[in-house]
């Protein structure tokens, strides 16, 4: 590979990088892709690629980019990500095995520990604790290394070592929902037990785990009613159909409900919870289905005024504007996912 190239290949991982830092990662896909039909050997590239899959909850592809990386005798930031993708897909021993290659590779990288930590959080949470514990030796400034220490010991049964790990956490980035949420939960942990420091503690309804691809879920099931109900209510008040037209109304209800239902049972296990418990996890989903039902409200009253031969124009408006506001709002939710 001549300099230039590599020149050229350096300014795409930069630019790449940026794109992903802006909440852009399908545009880092496209140009990463684009890179690689150019220099298919460049193990960094691959890194980067399965970084950015990841970003957008595509774990499978984002193991076959690590694997191209290792395959290329990629640094340890590819067997980090390998094991980062194989804990999403549940695969846990192996992500135990490559976690543990990317320590020996780089000893000195905590985000190596990190992820050992979590490949071992499900089964062998006393040891995801140890290694959490070396990645703060290591990082103590480094808020989501306290964030990990936190979660592997909150399966450990180690409550005031979960305590005081996401406190750590919650100074070092106080913006962290995800942390502050944690945080109350340990710290009001039923009282009344005398068991209870013996006792597991449920942080995350049905699942252990709450991570990206249940985020991604929510904002889908969200989004995919709600496009239609926005299309729909367009060209209601686009058109003002005459009040004989009012079973439309009734037909996009009825396609807007069939769809949020099937969003409703696609959910991946460990995402559904209650109301209060999801808005601590995913404020802005929850905002958007709140806009969303109004959306539908409004479209209902807007049928039942034509049903009576006096349609309000407003109404077709008001639910227009409610389903724009669910779009806007869970799409700020995932760009935010995404940058983080």
């Amino acid at each position: 590979m001549t300099e230039a190239t590599d020149g050229s290949i350096d300014t795409v991982l930069v630019k790449a990088a940026r794109l992903s830092n802006e909440g852009r990662p399908r545009a880092a896909i496209a140009m990463l892709e684009s890179a690689l039909e150019v220099d298919p050997d460049h193990p960094v590239v691959w890194c980067r690629l399965s970084a950015a899959y990841l970003d957008i909850g595509e774990a499978r592809e984002s193991l076959d980019a690590a694997k191209q990386a290792m395959v290329l005798g990629g640094p340890a930031w590819a067997h980090r990500l390998a094991s980062l993708a194989l804990v999403e897909l549940g695969r846990h021993d192996e992500a135990v095995v490559t976690a543990a290659e990317a320590v020996r590779r780089d000893p000195d990288d905590w985000r190596s520990l990190v992820a050992l930590s979590e490949a071992l959080t499900h089964d062998q949470p006393e040891q995801a604790v140890m290694a959490a514990r070396a990645a703060i030796d290591r990082a103590p400034e480094e808020a989501r290394a306290h964030e990990v220490l936190g979660d592997a010991a909150m399966l450990a049964h180690d409550w005031m070592l979960a305590e005081n790990a996401y406190r750590d956490a919650a100074h070092l980035d106080p913006t962290n929902q995800n942390v502050a949420a944690k945080l109350e939960r340990v710290v009001n942990r039923p009282g009344d037990d005398p068991r209870r420091r013996r006792r597991p503690v449920r942080t995350r309804g049905v699942s252990p785990k709450f991570e990206r691809p249940h985020r991604v879920a929510w904002y889908v099931a969200v989004r995919r009613p709600t496009r239609w109900l926005a299309g729909g209510s367009l060209v209601l008040f686009a058109t003002s159909p005459p009040p004989r037209l009012a079973f439309l109304g009734i037909a996009l209800f009825l396609l807007v409900a069939v769809l949020a239902w099937r969003a409703w049972v696609g959910l991946p296990d460990g995402s559904r919870m209650s109301l209060s418990a999801l808005y601590a996890k995913l404020p802005l989903a929850v905002a958007g289905g709140v806009a969303t039902l109004a959306s539908a409200a409004a479209l209902l009253s807007w049928t039942a005024t034509a049903a009576l031969d006096a349609p309000v124009r407003a109404l077709s408006g008001v639910a227009l504007g409610c389903a724009l506001v669910s779009l806007a709002v869970t799409w700020l939710g995932l760009r935010r996912m995404w940058k983080r």
